[in-house]
């Protein structure tokens, strides 16, 4: 079977961790290395906490550092959700695996060049790096297969009443991403905010036993306690992993072709995601759009991805 080849750009945070986890388990992806931005919490923090995942699960993946704040504004984080570090109480251990001298920018534009086929890049975070990359080296861009990207929302927003956080973050920088003429798939909250996990999924995480099933525990009960706080749940979302969950099996979700833009301009709307379901705009649909996921599948990937990676 021929592997899907990857680069994954992230900033870890509780459920990058949980889909840094599930790419790593899977013998369907080729990895090409991961790449870091500022978003969930500041980018030396994110930086460190997947410096350490790949050295736990995956030391010979390659690791670059990105972009530290947005293309025009001042960085916007949520230590709030995923604790200051990023992985909520999370210990992981210590790794002398080394971080590429290229930035993300360069690591991305290197390895698509030397590459003999196009790569897959999936987004979990804002969008930082890969906006200075398609300005940067915009004859490279053919070389990436799709964008598979968290981010965005038709229903609402978590971090303004209308703006998803990864879109909010870095606006200016999504929308490069969405006018690049490269072929989207998106998982905004129409869709992530269906993979939920609950206390009983919960209880069979920890029950798996070894260090993958310690950091999927420890990173998930961070966000479900915040959830439970806030919002008084008892289930709390799997945003970043339906990436990886829609690579591995696409038959878990539905979705729709649609066009797809982000607002820049509006006082109460910056940052949120035009997603034009009725083609009000006339626009070509440069986008598929999830919009359902059949959660016990997810449910039971991540759990398989942790069973594979016990050690």
């Amino acid at each position: 079977m021929k592997k899907i080849p990857i680069i994954i750009d992230c900033d870890p945070g509780c459920d990058d961790a949980i889909a840094l986890l599930m790419a790593f388990a899977s013998d369907k992806l080729d990895i090409k290395g991961v790449t870091v931005s500022a978003g969930n919490v500041h980018i030396n923090n994110t930086t460190e906490n997947a410096r350490r995942l790949i050295g736990a699960f995956r030391p010979d993946l390659k690791i670059a550092k990105g972009c530290e704040k947005p293309m025009f504004k001042t960085i916007v984080t949520a230590p709030e959700v995923h604790g200051e570090s990023g992985i909520g109480t999370v210990v992981l251990p210590q790794t002398d695996k080394k971080i590429e001298e290229l930035n993300a920018v360069e690591f991305i534009a290197k390895t698509l060049k030397e590459s003999e086929e196009k790569i897959n890049i999936v987004i979990t975070g804002p969008m930082t790096n890969l906006a200075v990359f398609l300005m940067m080296y915009p004859e490279l861009k053919s070389k990436i297969e799709k964008f598979i990207i968290m981010g965005g929302s038709s229903i609402g927003g978590n971090v303004t009443p209308s703006a998803e956080f990864n879109i909010y973050v870095d606006a200016e920088a999504a929308d490069i991403v969405f006018k690049s003429g490269v072929e989207i798939v998106l998982c905004p909250l129409d869709v992530t905010m269906k993979a939920v996990v609950n206390e009983d999924d919960l209880i069979e995480i920890q029950d798996i036993g070894g260090l993958a099933s310690e950091v999927g525990y420890g990173a998930i009960k961070n966000a479900l306690d915040f959830y439970k706080e806030f919002y008084q749940q008892t289930q709390v979302p799997m945003h970043d992993p339906c990436t990886i969950a829609y690579l591995l099996n696409p038959s878990l979700f539905n979705g729709e072709k649609v066009f797809l833009g982000t607002e820049l301009k509006g006082e109460f709307t910056y940052g949120e995601t035009i997603i034009d379901y009725r083609n009000k705009l006339g626009k070509e649909k440069n986008a598929l759009v999830l919009t359902e996921i059949n959660r016990e599948g997810f449910i039971e990937l991540i759990k398989d991805s942790i069973k594979i990676l016990k050690k």
